[in-house]
């Protein structure tokens, strides 16, 4: 029980991270402190509610009708190659327009949208939790929620970790030069995960 819990927990972790379009979102939300606190319990009950599923055998399910696969792909790539020239282009901006866009606050129907966006047309998203997990999940036969649960708690610990750290640093990164390569960073970020996925 315990053994399946650390596991669990360990894997979800790893995976976790690896989520770029997710964190690089965050961070970005903590460092201008909007709405981080919903977007994080919005990334633990997405992980929770897909990882749960691959344990009940969803992948398998998703596996089988490769043309929502492909929708779901594409869609991801244009989304966040689209974010990415975005953030490149705000990288252009002079330092006076910098400030401003790291203080503007962004409607807040706009920014839930992103955050989805990042979550649920990532198909990363989808390959990590419910094919990937949820196949370790199987393996434990009777423990696997115990494997499910460590993984839900590598999310918690990941999410609530990363924003409140970032909220904390936030007062030292008022500077343009710091957003000026934070956003061409973030670019790179999410273009290199919309090019990689075209492979997929």
């Amino acid at each position: 029980m315990i053994t399946a819990a650390i596991s669990g927990f360990l894997m979800g972790g790893t995976l976790i991270i690896a989520v770029g379009a997710q964190n690089s979102f965050l961070i970005e939300q903590s460092l201008k402190r909007q709405w981080a606190g919903l977007f994080v319990t919005l990334f633990i009950v997405s992980d929770a509610i897909a990882i749960s599923f691959g344990a009940m055998g969803f992948g398998l399910l998703l596996q089988q009708h490769p043309t929502l696969v492909a929708a779901t792909k594409w869609s991801g790539v244009i989304f966040l190659l689209w974010l990415a020239l975005n953030k490149l282009k705000a990288s252009m901006a002079n330092d006076a327009m910098l400030i401003a866009l790291s203080k503007h606050k962004i409607p807040f129907h706009r920014a839930l949208l992103t955050a989805l966006g990042v979550t649920w047309l990532n198909p990363h998203f989808y390959i990590d939790t419910v094919l990937l997990m949820g196949n370790l999940a199987g393996q434990w036969q009777q423990q696997k929620w115990w494997f499910v649960i460590g993984a839900i708690l590598a999310s918690v610990v990941w999410f609530i970790g990363l924003s409140g750290l970032t909220s904390k640093c936030a007062k030292w990164m008022e500077r343009p030069k710091f957003w000026r390569w934070f956003n061409r960073i973030n670019a790179l970020v999410l273009g290199a995960i919309g090019v990689q996925l075209t492979t997929l």
